[in-house]
């Protein structure tokens, strides 16, 4: 696989941008705290940024145990203007304010995606997605300690891992013709989807 910026250009007027990285290759590991960290750019920095004040029909990132991370947005008025909103989320992190009341909203909300209630067949996929991948009950418990004890700093420590994502210079974009052939120079490589 190769790295590269890519755009591709349709006759649709809305982007979809995305960048991704993989912080262990940086030299970073993998923290439960990180899924509160998805939370927080999910429901304040992203959910402001790229959906209130640019437009954008929604927005999103992940931090996973391998180290492929991503942020992305859809439906998404602008180009260069929510790539350089993922370029200063790591500023955001280190600039990170919260009092204990919000950092629990944060972890509620992180916990609830991973405490769902399951059905038989969706705790059977689950438990045989964890043997393919080697996750531990004793990982998962980890992952869990580490989300409950989640604090503002740990948030905050999270800025050069999140910078080394976002300074991969992997930006790829599938949109209006325009604004795409705008941007060339941004791109590696521009293709016409139809």
């Amino acid at each position: 696989l190769n790295k590269k910026s890519e755009g591709f250009k349709t006759a649709s007027k809305v982007q979809y941008v995305a960048t991704a990285g993989n912080f262990i290759d940086q030299g970073f590991s993998y923290d439960g705290s990180m899924k509160v960290m998805q939370v927080i750019f999910s429901y304040d920095y992203l959910w402001q940024n790229v959906r209130v004040l640019g437009g954008a029909y929604g927005s999103m990132c992940s931090f996973a145990r391998t180290g492929e991370s991503y942020f992305t947005s859809y439906r998404d008025p602008n180009l260069m203007e929510t790539y350089s909103i993922y370029q200063r989320a790591g500023e955001y992190l280190e600039n990170f304010q919260a009092d204990e009341r919000d950092i629990l909203k944060y972890i509620i909300g992180a916990i609830s995606k991973i405490d769902t209630p399951m059905n038989p067949s969706a705790e059977g996929e689950f438990s045989f997605d964890a043997y393919l991948l080697g996750i531990t009950t004793e990982q998962l418990q980890k992952e869990r300690d580490e989300l409950l004890g989640t604090t503002r700093d740990k948030i905050r420590s999270f800025a050069p891992l999140v910078k080394a994502i976002t300074n991969s210079n992997i930006l790829c974009v599938i949109g209006d013709e325009t604004k795409i052939e705008g941007n060339r120079d941004n791109f590696q490589e521009v293709l016409s989807v139809f």
